[in-house]
């Protein structure tokens, strides 16, 4: 963000996409701009209610000036419905909520440090992308960890290119230190955690 912050100065707009930040980072779950103090620097916010809200759609956060444009010149909003005024509703619950009980924020983030103690991976944010590699072997490695109790989603092509597969871990508050102890126990079968370091290519979980 620091680094986006810098380049807005040179080009006088940043937009974020801030899906895995909304309600996690931040002080109120203000999103990575709070986290990072630089919400005044932030021109478009684009964030999701199907992860941490529990809802479904997104929203846009922006000054009137760029609501105007987006509402007249956006083709995929022109053309989308409004959202039900039921999952408007439970997505403003959710925000109360979480600045209410700030200890499941808490929670979450000490499950990040148990999972960086358990493999020394330098991780900082709660979606963890382990690379496997081919298809076969992310599939195989997926299916093992559900026969074991666990919903790691292997992610592979369209998404993403041949031979890049991966598996995405996502953390939760309701995790457990033994529950990730136990995960890590069987991702040790696919990982050696000591070759993952701050340089790797085979991991990618940072804000």
């Amino acid at each position: 963000m620091v680094e986006l912050v810098e380049l807005r100065k040179k080009h006088n707009l940043l937009v974020i996409d801030d899906a895995h930040g909304m309600l996690v980072c931040g002080k109120s779950g203000g999103g990575v701009a709070e986290e990072f103090d630089c919400e005044r620097d932030v021109d478009i916010c684009i964030g999701t209610l199907s992860k941490a809200a529990g809802c479904q759609g997104g929203f846009i956060a922006c000054s009137k000036r760029w609501e105007q444009l987006i509402q007249s010149r956006g083709r995929s909003f022109i053309f989308s419905t409004a959202t039900p005024v039921p999952i408007a509703a439970a997505a403003h619950a959710a925000v109360i909520v979480a600045k209410r009980e700030m200890w499941c924020r808490r929670a979450l983030w000490n499950r990040v440090q148990d999972f960086r103690a358990l493999t020394g991976i330098p991780i900082s944010s709660p979606i963890i992308s382990l690379i496997v590699g081919s298809e076969d072997k992310a599939l195989k490695a997926s299916r093992q960890l559900l026969k074991s109790g666990f919903h790691v989603t292997a992610i592979r092509p369209p998404t993403l290119p041949p031979n890049s597969c991966r598996l995405q871990i996502a953390l939760s508050a309701a995790h457990t230190t033994d529950a990730l102890k136990k995960l890590t126990s069987e991702l040790s079968n696919y990982f050696n955690f000591q070759d993952i370091d701050n340089n790797s290519l085979n991991t990618y979980s940072k804000l």
